[in-house]
């Protein structure tokens, strides 16, 4: 079950990670709380999207196939994609609403993209114990921002969406 490594790696990535124009630092989950309880703190969720195992040998990918439960075996690649979902609301008379949004997203995308060591430490399942290797975390991002207006009118609805793919790479 490496998509759970994968989640609580950039969950602990990014909760915490300070935004920009004094904002809130960002709390990032995995499972989101009630929805908009924390309307006035930038939030991100990690949720995968898709994804693809293969024994790629342009990802790492090696012969064997193990024979069976704790035989040796070549190395797979996991490629998942996951979304990191971020909300925030602000106020639409605040001197810096068409900028501070769009800036929480580049903090976001400049903590992804300068994430060390890459490949990463070992990283390990919390179901099954196995100890797997992220890569290319960051390489590329994919983003889509929105923003609406609340029933009030006097607050904005920031949403964004990014699409982040790397690879995992397990013992199989």
């Amino acid at each position: 079950m490496p998509i759970a490594s994968a989640q609580q790696y950039l969950k602990g990535k990014l909760d915490g990670l300070p935004m920009p124009g004094g904002a809130p630092n960002l709390a990032c989950y995995v499972t989101p709380p009630d929805p908009n309880v924390e309307s006035d703190i930038p939030t991100a969720y990690v949720w995968p999207s898709n994804g693809r195992e293969a024994r790629d040998p342009d990802f790492a990918g090696s012969m064997s196939r193990n024979a069976g439960p704790g035989t040796p075996s070549g190395f797979k690649t996991i490629e998942h994609q996951l979304d990191i979902w971020v909300i925030w609301f602000g106020s639409d008379d605040d001197d810096d609403a068409d900028t501070l949004f769009p800036g929480m997203v580049d903090a976001i995308m400049f903590a992804l993209r300068t994430d060390t060591p890459n490949p990463d430490e070992y990283l390990t399942d919390p179901w099954t114990g196995q100890q797997t290797q992220l890569a290319n975390v960051g390489e590329t991002i994919q983003y889509q921002v929105t923003v609406n207006s609340v029933a009030d009118q006097r607050y904005l609805r920031y949403d964004a969406m990014l699409t982040l793919p790397l690879i995992e790479v397990i013992q199989a």
